[in-house]
């Protein structure tokens, strides 16, 4: 029987999952680096959440905390911050942030893969608290810090560039809300709010894919040139 704390973090892992697979159908269909990048990372963020749900269901091991700390923390925003670069800077500029990011990325999965983690810190956490940072020993938890910091920058940066260049201003404020709450939801957290967490992760994540979804429909209807 599923715990009743283990079902938001499931809505969120399942609502995740439904956005990457509209946004990575999006690119088939019509291919953008930033469709690409942005239903990675919603995939991402989709195994952190069903890593939360497991973890809070049956307890926290080492596995759970290891693919929630490593897709969530780590590399589901750098992931989405670089599929933003492609709106906010130019496009050789861009494919340098891709390389990084994916440079990144190696780095983050070998550090956090590798490193210890501690069972007793992770016994601690009860509810919808999920284990701190502390739970990886050594210097491994840097990489969340960075590749946080770098990829809501990219993110809050491409939508406010988009709006004040004009182009689909309503989809890339909607972006910018989601990110800021998704942010403000972890902020909440090391604050002691720990209940905060997943709701408004799934709050957050609702109004990023409904940006993402109406800038996609925003450019399906868009004019096309006609052919010379």
């Amino acid at each position: 029987m599923l715990h009743d704390s283990a079902i938001l973090p499931l809505v969120t892992a399942l609502v995740a999952g439904a956005l990457a697979a509209r946004m990575g159908g999006s690119a088939a269909r019509r291919f953008a680096p930033q469709k690409a990048l942005w239903a990675v990372g919603l995939l991402l963020f989709a195994a952190a959440s069903g890593a939360a749900a497991y973890g809070v269901a049956d307890g926290w091991g080492e596995a759970s905390f290891t693919v929630y700390y490593l897709a969530g923390a780590c590399l589901c925003v750098a992931v989405l911050g670089a599929g933003s670069a492609f709106l906010a800077l130019p496009r050789s500029f861009a494919l340098v942030v891709l390389g990084a990011t994916a440079t990144a990325c190696v780095g983050a999965a070998v550090s956090v893969i590798l490193a210890p983690v501690d069972l007793a810190v992770l016994g601690q956490a009860s509810g919808l608290a999920a284990p701190t940072s502390d739970a990886l020993v050594g210097n491994a938890r840097i990489w969340a810090i960075a590749m946080n910091l770098v990829g809501t920058s990219l993110l809050v940066a491409g939508a406010a560039v988009s709006i004040a260049r004009r182009r689909r201003p309503g989809p890339n404020a909607a972006i910018l809300v989601g990110v800021l709450v998704i942010a403000l939801a972890g902020t909440l957290t090391r604050l002691g709010a720990e209940e905060l967490l997943y709701a408004g992760q799934l709050v957050g994540l609702v109004v990023l894919g409904t940006g993402m979804e109406w800038a996609n429909r925003s450019v399906a209807r868009a004019p096309q040139p006609a052919p010379a």
